[in-house]
C-alpha cells in the first residue's frame, strides 16, 4: 500500500492525525508505508498506533493497523451534537457566510464547531486551525482545506485535545477568524468554559486570532461557567440561535455585532 505526501508531522497530534485519515480511508495501514510516508522510524509509528489504540480510535495488527470502528461522533459528544441541533446548524451557516476563499480560521472543539466545518467543505485554499479531533477529522481528507491540529492530550468525552503543545504551534500562526463556543456568555464575565484546560486552550487561541466570533445557541446566553476565557470587549460577533436569541441578545448589542440566525 502506498500513502499519499504527507505534511509537516514533526507534531505528534498532526502526525496521528495524519494516521487516523489514511484509516478512514483506506481501512488499514503498514508501519513500514507510514514511516516512509511520514519520514519518521517505525518505532516513531509503532508508538503513535500504541496511542491511537489506548484512545480506541484502531486496533493494530502484524506490521500495522486496522480500524476498529468508523471514526465518527459517538458517546457523549454524539447526544451533544443532538442538543439544540437546529439552533446549531443555523448559526453554522450564519458562521459560514463569514469564511471565505484562502481564509485561516480557529474552529474550536465544540459541536457547533463540528456543524460549521461541515457548512466549509466546498471552500479553496482554506486553512483550519482547530483543537477539535471529530472536526479534523471531518476536514482533514478534503485536499482543498488545510486542517492543523493543536492540543495533545484527547478527552474522549468531548473530542477535544488539549495540552501545552499549543502555545509554540500557535505562536507562529497568523488566524483571521477564530469562532469559539461556550457554556456560557455574560457581561462581567464574557465567555465561560467548564473546565480549566478547554478554557486556557481557548484563551490561548484567541491571543492569535484578529476577530473573536462567539457561537452559542441561545440557551447559553446569560449563563456562567466554571472559568472565564474571553471577556466581552475582545468578542468581534456573536452568532446566535433560537426562541429567546434575539431578547437574550439585545444586552450585548452595544459591546459587538450581533448575528441572530
Amino acid at each position: 500500500m502506498s500513502l499519499p505526501q504527507a505534511p509537516d508531522t514533526r507534531q505528534p497530534e498532526v502526525r496521528r492525525l495524519y494516521l487516523l485519515n489514511q484509516l478512514q480511508q483506506d481501512g488499514q495501514l503498514s508501519v513500514r508505508a507510514c514511516s516512509e510516508a511520514l519520514g519518521v522510524s517505525e518505532v516513531t509509528i509503532r508508538n503513535d498506533l500504541a496511542v491511537l489504540e489506548r484512545e480506541g480510535l484502531l486496533q493494530r495488527t502484524w506490521g500495522g493497523a486496522m480500524l476498529r470502528r468508523q471514526l465518527r461522533p459517538e458517546g457523549a459528544f454524539m447526544a451533544r451534537l443532538q442538543q439544540h441541533r437546529p439552533e446549531k446548524e443555523r448559526i453554522a451557516v450564519a458562521a459560514a457566510r463569514q469564511v471565505h476563499d484562502h481564509d485561516t480560521i480557529f474552529l474550536d472543539a465544540s459541536t457547533t464547531a463540528y456543524y460549521i466545518a461541515q457548512q466549509l467543505k466546498d471552500r479553496q485554499g482554506l486553512t483550519v486551525i482547530t483543537n477539535g479531533l471529530y472536526t479534523a477529522l471531518e476536514l482533514g481528507p478534503l485536499s482543498a482545506i488545510t486542517t492543523i491540529v493543536i492540543g495533545g492530550q484527547v478527552r474522549g468525552d468531548t473530542g477535544s485535545l488539549v495540552g501545552t503543545l499549543s502555545a509554540d504551534l500557535l505562536a507562529k500562526l497568523q488566524v483571521g477568524k477564530g469562532f469559539f463556543s461556550a457554556r456560557g456568555l455574560t457581561l462581567t464575565k464574557g465567555l465561560m468554559e467548564s473546565t480549566f484546560a478547554e478554557g486556557q486552550l481557548k484563551e490561548l487561541a484567541i491571543n492569535h486570532v484578529d476577530q473573536v466570533v462567539a457561537v452559542l445557541d441561545a440557551s447559553k446566553l446569560g449563563c456562567t461557567s466554571l472559568t472565564s476565557f474571553c471577556p466581552v470587549n475582545a468578542i468581534g460577533c456573536l452568532i446566535t440561535s433560537g426562541d429567546e436569541a434575539a431578547a437574550k441578545a439585545d444586552v450585548f448589542h452595544r459591546h459587538m455585532d450581533v448575528v441572530i440566525s
